[in-house]
């Protein structure tokens, strides 16, 4: 299974934010996408990771555990990805001193 980054950046915001309507607005998307993009991420996980009323939201158990996690998660990403692009900027400035000497 591929856990997808973007959906995981939501479950973030909305665990922070106790609420999908607020989240949203920190995304800058539509509070009916967010829900979809949770419920997606709970039917690829196989488990529910919030309990939802009319008035709230709460961390199931599982829900717990990710707010956990997903922060490092997260992290290591960017980490790589900055990694990568310092390794292309290096690349770059390295070939064109060699096309140069």
């Amino acid at each position: 299974m591929d856990l997808d980054l973007r959906k995981l950046r939501y479950f973030v915001r909305v665990a922070e934010e106790g609420h999908f309507g607020r989240a949203a607005e920190r995304l800058h998307i539509a509070q009916p996408v967010l829900s979809r993009q949770i419920r997606a991420l709970e039917v690829e996980l196989g488990c529910d990771l919030f309990e939802r009323t009319t008035r709230s939201v709460s961390l199931t158990p599982s829900g717990l555990h990710l707010q956990r996690t997903a922060p490092s998660l997260l992290a290591a990403s960017n980490s790589t990805v900055r990694g990568v692009h310092e390794a292309a900027r290096g690349a770059n400035t390295l070939r064109w001193a060699l096309r140069r000497g």
